[in-house]
């Protein structure tokens, strides 16, 4: 039977006032840009390949930056956006591009304003065309971004966003977050075991420290890290019984999978369990795990900034992860 949250948890989702959203979509819209831009010319640079419409993106660089201020979301971009966007053409940092991964949560957030109809499994992307073209934003004309903004200035325009299919896909993505981080320990599991058992001298932090925080994996959660074995089939078992995810492989989380057959054509799905995945695959669903978990927490008030970081710190935003919500009697 599909798990229905108490009234208390229901209480708990108060969404920040839709203009809120629609100024930190356009914040972030304005960076993807940006970063497709970049991306494409480090693809270039990397492929050795000539650039001759450089001057073209670097005037469409301009005009992204030029958008920012001229609309007013410099008021409401981080300090992070500012810097990124502020920069000179092709003159972006490694940490610069890592931004890309916002893609998932500018998704979120599009669902949430009822410019997304459905949000697509954790294992696939948001289309991102789609998304773009969903807001009408071009960054050559800033007052596309006003015009976006003020279609949401409403205080009452998100409550067109059923209560209950909220509190379910939030469910859904502390669901697959857990299990994303839990992916982490698993094939962290001996590491962690010989860290704790040394501790580090003179307090320095390991690398295996600096890999859990690259990984946004909370320090309360690296004390389950001996009972991720036993916890995940657990976990697949009441996400199913409660509606949270539709199937269970081989005692973990379901994966659809595109399988190509000599004997036809056509593609075959298949399902697979989360942990015959390969690593680069792993990388990918949490990505987009904790980038939806992201853009939720903020929506909801659970965090007062846009910071991958801080939200990496969370647990829930439930006041317990749904997994793990005590069954209604």
């Amino acid at each position: 039977m599909p798990f229905g949250a108490s009234p208390i948890l229901r209480q708990s989702l108060q969404l920040r006032p839709a203009f809120e959203l629609a100024l930190r979509s356009s914040c972030l819209q304005l960076v993807l840009a940006r970063w497709g831009l970049e991306t494409a010319a480090l693809m270039q640079q990397r492929d050795n390949k000539p650039a001759p419409d450089d001057e073209r993106k670097a005037r469409a660089v301009e005009a992204i930056t030029t958008a920012l201020y001229e609309s007013g979301l410099d008021d409401h971009a981080t300090v992070k956006e500012k810097t990124m966007l502020d920069k000179p053409y092709k003159t972006w940092e490694y940490a610069d591009y890592t931004y890309g991964d916002h893609w998932e949560s500018l998704g979120i957030l599009q669902w949430i304003l009822g410019r997304q109809h459905t949000i697509p499994p954790y294992y696939s992307n948001f289309d991102r065309t789609r998304l773009f073209q969903s807001t009408g934003i071009q960054p050559i004309d800033p007052s596309t971004v006003e015009k976006f903004v003020n279609q949401f200035m409403s205080p009452q325009t998100h409550q067109t966003l059923d209560g209950q299919q909220l509190q379910h896909e939030v469910d859904v993505a502390e669901a697959w977050f857990w299990r994303a981080r839990a992916q982490v320990l698993l094939g962290l599991q001996d590491e962690i075991k010989r860290a704790d058992s040394a501790k580090t001298e003179n307090g320095k932090t390991s690398p295996l420290d600096d890999t859990l925080k690259a990984k946004h994996i909370p320090h309360a959660l690296r004390k389950m890290a001996a009972e991720i074995p036993k916890s995940i089939p657990l976990a697949a078992r009441r996400a199913q019984a409660k509606g949270i995810i539709k199937e269970v492989e081989a005692e973990d989380f379901a994966i659809s999978v595109e399988m190509k057959s000599s004997e036809s054509d056509s593609p075959k799905t298949v399902s697979v369990p989360y942990s015959n995945l390969d690593e680069n695959h792993h990388d990918a669903i949490r990505k987009i795990a904790e980038a939806r978990f992201l853009a939720f927490a903020w929506s909801l008030g659970k965090t007062k900034d846009w910071d991958a970081d801080q939200v990496g710190e969370m647990v829930s935003i439930n006041p317990i992860n749904a997994i793990w919500t005590p069954d209604e009697s």
